[in-house]
């Protein structure tokens, strides 16, 4: 075995699984920049398109749920693999659409195949890398989700600007994936390892905590904070506000940049406060910072655009330390299990659906200003986690 202090043996293996991740998440967002052009395209109001997201996000939710039994059956690797595949040939497909029902029909199964990748990459992470290593591991394997936020609007801007749009993109999006699952077979060789099957008792056992309850608000919130609210802040900047259009999308990648830092802030955070007055001061700002989108203009708007999802991003190394409090190493995994899908359902895809409806109704900002008092008020759940020790 290489010797724990050559960190950087590890590294070729792991920038490859990240690789995937980067594609994982990116599928998920990429489609938000351009939400005013396929409504243009497909004569959709603006609740329609955020149904979209709440396809795209029902088949990974179902994905998700559904890859423990699967990778039961199949080794992590293979099942890494399967994934990485389906979600380029979809997104193909999906770029091919004639009608919005072909369109909803490919982002379903996009959502499928991408809610495959989450437990067996994390499993083929920890096993790929030795535990020394593990901190910085997962570390180098959270930037996906970051970058992810930062790159799309300005790939979306680019394709814009050069009359490629939305059909294009997501060709390439799904050329990644191939490439992706190319370096990855080539590089990493380790992943065979199985899940054991899921035992329908210690589900009962998770859904018996109440901090099991709390921890789904939380996350549900926290997703709708991030990925919902990212899914409609293009359309709504450019139909509800002042702001110049062509700025949007800068604006977008802007306000995501100070997320790849801030984590290690969070993660601080937590260590110093514990994880219930961080959770507390992260919930409470998130949720100040959403309704500023629905109230405030010019200046003061921006400042909420680039804010807001600083804030929002700081939620996760607490709640994902309040999740390792509350369940036993055991439980934990069947924990992930129910809460994670649950939330990228709903964060995902019911919250940026139901901000479209605000939106048809021209009241977008009624909406985030709903959102953010919901996200405020959901800090008395704190109460059910476990208290710091």
């Amino acid at each position: 075995m290489t010797a724990p202090s050559d960190f950087k043996t590890f590294i070729p293996p792991l920038l490859s699984l990240t690789g995937l991740f980067f594609l994982n998440f990116l599928t998920r967002i990429i489609l938000s920049p351009f939400l005013v052009y396929i409504r243009q395209d497909f004569d959709l109001s603006i609740a329609q398109s955020g149904e979209l997201f709440l396809l795209l996000s029902l088949g990974y939710s179902i994905g998700l749920f559904g890859s423990a039994f699967i990778s039961s059956q199949i080794n992590h690797r293979t099942v890494v693999i399967i994934s990485a595949l389906g979600v380029g040939a979809a997104l193909c497909i999906a770029a091919l659409s004639v009608s919005i029902l072909q369109l909803r029909a490919c982002l379903l199964v996009t959502g499928l195949f991408g809610g495959l990748y989450f437990p067996s990459g994390f499993a083929l992470l920890t096993s790929m890398v030795v535990p020394a290593h593990w901190g910085k591991a997962i570390a180098i394997h959270e930037i996906a989700p970051n970058l992810s936020f930062v790159t799309a609007p300005l790939l979306a801007e680019l394709f814009i600007r050069t009359g490629l749009g939305w059909r294009w993109m997501l060709v390439l999006v799904g050329l990644y994936a191939f490439l992706a699952f190319v370096m990855f077979v080539r590089i990493c060789r380790c992943g065979e390892e199985k899940t054991e099957k899921p035992n329908p008792s210690t589900y009962k056992q998770v859904a018996r905590k109440p901090a099991f309850w709390a921890l789904l608000v939380f996350f549900s919130l926290a997703v709708g904070s991030t990925q919902g609210v990212f899914a409609q802040t293009p359309m709504y900047l450019i139909t509800s506000t002042s702001i110049n259009p062509d700025w949007v999308n800068y604006l977008l990648s802007i306000s995501r940049i100070s997320g790849i830092f801030l984590v290690f802030w969070a993660g601080y955070m937590v260590d110093t406060l514990g994880v219930r007055r961080s959770l507390f001061i992260f919930m409470g700002l998130t949720g100040l910072c959403t309704m500023g989108l629905g109230v405030l203009g010019g200046s003061l708007l921006i400042a909420a655009v680039i804010i807001q999802p600083t804030m929002a991003s700081c939620y996760f190394p607490a709640g994902f330390a309040a999740l390792s409090k509350s369940f036993s190493a055991g439980m934990r995994p069947i924990a992930i299990s129910l809460i994670i899908p649950t939330a990228v359902l709903v964060g995902g895809g019911v919250i940026p659906t139901v901000l479209g409806y605000f939106g048809d109704k021209d009241m977008f900002g009624t909406g985030f200003m709903l959102l953010g008092a919901v996200i405020c008020l959901s800090v008395a759940a704190i109460r059910m986690l476990p208290v710091d020790e």
